[in-house]
């Protein structure tokens, strides 16, 4: 029988809808239950302890939801809490995805020089997860924290002189160096103009297209596809419905909804022991 439980889906606001929308393009037929933890975002600039607990919380309510997968669509929830949430996915029988690891696997594919290099938030950038899976498989990685990058795309400033100016301002000593680069951070592929125009003839990798394929692997490994049908999105926020809504229409090209408010105060089940 095919598995109708929903996949779960959650970051701290709104940039993890660029992995929803990955998702619903590779798995047109599953339910998506996507939480964005408003009332805490951003966690980019959180200590890694804090992300932990906070993923933690978010994890356990979609367990107590009923979820049969689940995918962390943060770069910095995936940098401090992947361990911990994985261990609690093994007891509960949850599959549990990053977007790291198949961003770094889908880099290694396409570049030729051996010279990759990350875009993120300080968060990201600063946890090293990236580096540490690149480097003993290429010549150099190069990291860079572009966190003007979350303000614009939330704004709607992805193209235009702004947003070029600051593209160019961050990424110019990047130029002439590597040949691949991952957008690691979820917000990053809305303005991926503007970064390919600061770096011409660059291999971009969007790594929640690659999270996407690996989770429908994933799924399908663990017979839990569910292989007809038209899925459905429902949406949960921890705070601010109407901001969330407005942002996440640049996200997905749609307003999210339905949208539910829920509090992650008293978290339950194998998920919540740890928090």
């Amino acid at each position: 029988m095919h598995d109708l439980r929903p996949i779960g889906v959650f970051d701290s606001g709104v940039g993890g809808l660029t992995v929803l929308a990955a998702l619903r393009r590779a798995l047109p037929a599953e339910d998506l239950l996507y939480l964005g933890d408003t009332a805490r975002v951003p966690y980019g600039t959180r200590s890694a302890t804090t992300v932990e607990r906070y993923a933690l919380r978010v994890a356990s309510h979609l367990y107590e939801d009923g979820i049969k997968a689940l995918v962390v669509a943060c770069n910095t929830a995936t940098t401090h809490a992947l361990p911990a949430l994985t261990a609690a996915g093994r007891r509960a029988g949850v599959p549990v995805l990053g977007v790291i690891e198949p961003g770094v696997a889908e880099a290694l594919r396409r570049t030729r020089s051996g010279r990759v290099a990350v875009l993120g938030t300080e968060g990201t950038i600063r946890g090293g997860r990236y580096q540490a899976l690149l480097a003993p498989h290429v010549r150099e990685v190069q990291a860079r924290a572009c966190g003007l990058f979350v303000g614009l795309a939330e704004e709607g400033w992805t193209d235009g002189e702004v947003a070029r100016l600051v593209a160019e301002r961050y990424l110019a000593p990047l130029r002439d160096g590597p040949d691949t680069v991952i957008l690691g951070c979820t917000h990053y592929p809305l303005l991926r103009g503007v970064i390919e125009a600061a770096l011409p003839g660059v291999a971009i990798v969007d790594s929640a297209e690659s999270t996407a394929v690996a989770t429908r692997e994933r799924l399908a490994e663990a017979g839990l596809l569910r292989q007809a049908g038209t899925g459905r999105s429902r949406f949960l926020v921890t705070d601010n419905v109407e901001r969330f809504q407005h942002a996440g229409r640049r996200f997905l090209g749609v307003v999210p909804k339905p949208v539910a408010l829920v509090d992650l105060d008293t978290p339950t089940g194998v998920f919540g022991g740890a928090a």
